[in-house]
């Protein structure tokens, strides 16, 4: 199995390919999902995969999917392919619950991008210029979202995609990880 890192200020990818096991369903064209779609470069990410590729299930994240308009309108577009879910990168239930549904339905992923980011929010996080005027409570709330709650998806999509792999070694009477 490998893992392949991308950083970018406001990207983190990781692909992820299992080794073929007998328990696990292929999804024609893989699983993908886009931790923060809703809008800017992870609806971008959502909407380009889609369009240039016509086969393969893409999952699309974000705090709040009812106010994603956007992105439901893609999900109307592509409703056999789009699956949107609610993930708060601060909440960890909400990344739990996340991970538990894609298990349940797709087995495991093929690709995760992380495209969350903040750098301002009205009325509670302002683009500061003045060193004055930094608070503490915006640069941990930036913090929170911008650098801890990515790699929070990453464990735990990690970990589901680890578990998979082991649940298929013991079903297929294999002692290893794959």
């Amino acid at each position: 199995m490998r893992f392949f890192l991308h950083t970018h200020p406001q990207l983190m990818a990781i692909p992820m390919r299992l080794q073929s096991f007998a328990s696990a369903q292929k999804w024609e064209g893989g699983v993908s999902m886009v931790q923060g779609a809703s809008r800017g470069i992870g609806l971008e990410f959502v909407k380009q995969m889609l369009e240039k590729n016509g086969k393969g299930h893409v999952i699309a994240t974000c705090r709040n999917p009812t106010k994603a308009t956007a992105l439901l309108e893609l999900k109307n577009q592509f409703a056999e392919r789009l699956n949107v879910l609610p993930l708060d990168v601060t909440v960890e239930s909400t990344i739990e619950e996340s991970a538990r549904s894609i298990t349940e339905r797709y087995g495991s992923l093929n690709l995760l991008i992380n495209a969350s980011g903040i750098l301002s929010i009205p009325s509670v996080l302002q683009p500061e210029t003045t060193l004055s005027k930094v608070q503490k409570s915006s640069m941990m709330l930036a913090y929170e979202v911008n650098a801890v709650g990515p790699i929070l998806v990453i464990k735990i999509s990690l970990f589901v995609v680890l578990l998979t792999a082991y649940v298929a070694s013991s079903e297929s009477w294999r002692t290893a990880w794959h």
